[in-house]
């Protein structure tokens, strides 16, 4: 074997096949800080029968070779205990290591995997051979069925899990969840430790589609709720003025919601009677004019000043002989004094009885 250590306190046998051996008693107490035992949180022949493979390994903190592994044993811990592999560091105080050295190194390198300190079960394991590293698999019934004497790699672990690991075929459902109406939309049944296959996203009239949360399908160890998320759009309000064509107010206002009007103009001879466009709903971008109708005008009142006085005669005799044709439309109507129809000499005769009579 390459790159070993001999434990001092080891018994002197070479070479021995520990497959076969039952750990169904096992009783090893946590490692915890400062190097103690645990009184609470022991390692047992239950903690064997919920994984799928146990993965066991001896080493000492003044083992070289035991140190210069231990990444490959937190890699599988962080792939694969998800898909119910339990990775296991047993302490020893071999090779002049100590446990409270060991707590401190597995604290200082990140290593998250559960340690152990070695009862009498462990310690029967670990000393049929006089060496560590050693790696020990360990089915659902407590029983080793593979062994690694000396120092391994992440590769050979991945093999021995594909070739040992006892999966069970649990399936979990998966939900997925709309993220306008709050209701489930779709639901998956998915092995554990496999991946969900995210689905079409509903189509909602006034939202885009963001994406899932989680953003990736995520590895599934339970029943799991899955979100598709939305935003809702806005849109663009334009309010203009249709007399001058000029821009009143641009306003942002969100799916099916209303715009608030600006304030209008105010035109002498006419009155606002509104807005060409509804924008109580809105659900796209819009334009929206103002409306306005000629005021409704006071016989005679030719020049739209409210009082009728001989500058109305004026300006409809200039009119009617030619002189000057330009009367505004609200004009004109009130020009037409007598309400024939027609705007002629008769309006000015009429328009003279309006000032006799004001």
């Amino acid at each position: 074997m390459v790159a070993l250590c001999v434990p001092v306190s080891a018994v002197s046998v070479n070479d021995v096949d520990p497959t076969g051996r039952s750990l169904a008693n096992v009783n090893a107490p946590y490692l915890t800080a400062g190097g103690g035992s645990s009184t609470t949180q022991f390692l047992t022949s239950a903690d064997f029968a919920s994984h799928a493979l146990t993965i066991l390994n001896v080493w000492s903190n003044g083992c070289g070779p035991c140190v210069n592994e231990m990444p490959y044993f937190q890699r599988v811990h962080e792939n694969y205990a998800s898909r119910g592999i339990l990775v296991v560091g047993i302490c020893t105080e071999w090779v002049g290591g100590t446990f409270a050295a060991e707590w401190n190194y597995l604290q200082n390198n990140g290593y998250t995997y559960t340690n152990v300190i070695y009862d009498t079960v462990l310690y029967n394991l670990a000393t049929l051979n006089n060496f560590i590293p050693q790696t020990f698999f360990v089915n659902r019934e407590g029983v080793v069925v593979d062994f690694i004497g000396g120092g391994t790699t992440y590769n050979n672990l991945v093999n021995k899990i594909n070739q040992w690991a006892e999966y069970d075929e649990v399936y979990y459902d998966v939900s997925f969840v709309d993220g306008v109406t709050g209701e489930v939309f779709a639901t998956q049944s998915v092995l554990s430790g496999s991946a969900p296959t995210y689905p079409q996203a509903p189509v909602h009239e006034g939202y885009t589609f963001t994406g899932w949360s989680p953003a990736t399908p995520p590895t599934i160890t339970g029943p799991t709720t899955i979100t598709a998320n939305y935003s809702i759009n806005t849109y663009t309000v334009r309010f203009f003025d249709s007399m001058n064509g000029s821009l009143l107010s641009s306003r942002t206002v969100q799916h099916g919601a209303a715009a608030n009007a600006p304030a209008h103009n105010e035109y002498p001879g006419y009155e606002f009677i509104g807005w060409d466009k509804d924008f109580s709903c809105v659900t796209s971008d819009m334009d929206v004019y103002t409306v306005y109708a000629a005021a409704a005008s006071e016989p005679g009142d030719v020049d739209g000043n409210s009082t009728v006085t001989m500058a109305d005669v004026s300006i409809l005799a200039m009119y009617l002989n030619g002189e000057d044709p330009t009367i505004s439309q609200s004009g004109m109507s009130s020009a037409d004094a007598n309400g024939d129809g027609t705007v002629d000499i008769r309006d000015i005769a009429t328009i003279y009885l309006i000032i006799a009579n004001s």
